[in-house]
């Protein structure tokens, strides 16, 4: 039957579906927000969720996952599929799996979920429409910094496909950069209700913050010199680091740089980068 919100929620019926979640996923206990935030989805409360990192999927019935990381989408603990624009025989999926209840969370990405052929093989089908249980968008900050002309215009389209939706599901739009000014923009974007909670996850006692004055020219990369150990014996010694930069051309050429700047007894391929026009393979490698 269709997704109705619950008026009030049983603490005993919590409790027992918090035990069978840790042991179903082997986990010593629930995080505070994760807690919340499935209490939000089963009375209906739209939830924008600002956690870095530490999310789960809680489903009962299906849940339907939007988000642009296709190579973070995993499959663990229950029937999952995870379908992009690169996925084979996708409309074969859409149609005979998804939209008769097969998987019980469905992740896809913007450019799949909003086309026609979404909406004819799932979301327009009875088994669906009666089991889904709330919409989830991953990285939610996309949908306010994306969305545009230049880059996956899909994005400014997912109002399209909450309202092909019943109304009365909940929405959790997670991400770990939620300031106010985007939590307002992706409210007016997805023309969400203006009362949605927030719950927040903000003590990181192992994350700081630091900021450092460049010594060196910006297009020289010099200053990622200060990454490197002082002395390390193996690539084990390099602890696993994240450089971002604005465009694909850079990473490429920091890649270039570290690899040129390396000890001679560490392996050049210890330093890779990516971005979204390296081939599938290579993306599920990294």
């Amino acid at each position: 039957m269709p997704f109705k919100p619950l008026a009030a929620l049983d603490p005993q019926k919590l409790d027992a579906a918090c035990e069978n979640f840790r042991r179903v996923f082997g986990v010593p206990s629930l995080y505070r927000h994760q807690c919340e935030t499935g209490e939000n989805i089963l009375k209906g409360v739209g939830t924008f969720l600002n956690t870095p990192g530490n999310t789960q999927d809680n489903c009962q019935k299906i849940i339907l996952v939007v988000g642009p990381l296709t190579t973070s989408l995993t499959q663990k603990g229950f029937p999952a599929v995870a379908l992009t624009s690169e996925t084979e025989e996708s409309e074969q999926v859409l149609k005979v799996y998804i939209g008769n209840d097969k998987y019980r969370i469905v992740f896809v990405s913007p450019e799949l979920a909003v086309t026609p052929k979404s909406h004819e093989n799932v979301l327009s089908r009875k088994p669906f429409s009666d089991n889904i249980i709330s919409r989830v968008i991953n990285e939610g900050h996309c949908i306010s910094e994306w969305g545009n002309d230049d880059f996956r215009p899909e994005f400014s389209k997912l109002s399209l496909l909450l309202a092909r939706l019943a109304s009365g599901l909940p929405v959790v739009v997670g991400s770990a950069t939620l300031h106010r000014d985007v939590v307002a923009d992706i409210q007016g974007k997805l023309r969400l209700r203006r009362d949605c909670a927030r719950v927040s996850l903000s003590e990181k006692p192992n994350i700081a913050l630091s900021v450092r004055i460049m010594q060196h020219p910006q297009d020289t990369f010099a200053d990622l010199l200060t990454l490197f150990p002082r002395e390390f014996d193996a690539a084990e010694d390099f602890p696993q680091t994240n450089v971002y930069a604005g465009g694909r051309l850079d990473v490429e050429k920091i890649q270039d740089f570290c690899r040129a700047n390396k000890p001679d007894h560490i392996d050049a391929e210890v330093f890779e980068f990516y971005h979204r026009f390296i081939a599938q393979e290579r993306k599920a490698l990294l």
